[in-house]
């Protein structure tokens, strides 16, 4: 999975200035998805900040799947 993210995710902080941990926080997370690890990180980036963000911030979560014509058995 790729996760793609702005500086305002990374520099989001907390009440008492910490900033939010992303790559740590990515790291506990059970294996989900890419909806449900996105919605777990905007959960959890949220309870971080105790509110709404006063920076843009973004997030993309990007999962390869295999390609079908790979899975082809090739013909001569």
């Amino acid at each position: 999975m790729l996760v793609l993210y702005t500086d305002g995710v990374i520099e989001a902080r907390s009440p008492a200035r910490a900033f939010y941990p992303l790559a740590e926080r990515v790291a506990s997370f059970p294996a989900a998805g890419p909806d449900e690890l996105l919605d777990r990180i905007h959960r959890d980036l949220l309870a971080h900040i105790g509110g709404p963000p006063v920076d843009d911030a973004a997030i993309l979560v990007i999962e390869r799947t295999p390609s079908r014509h790979l899975l082809r058995p090739r013909t001569h």
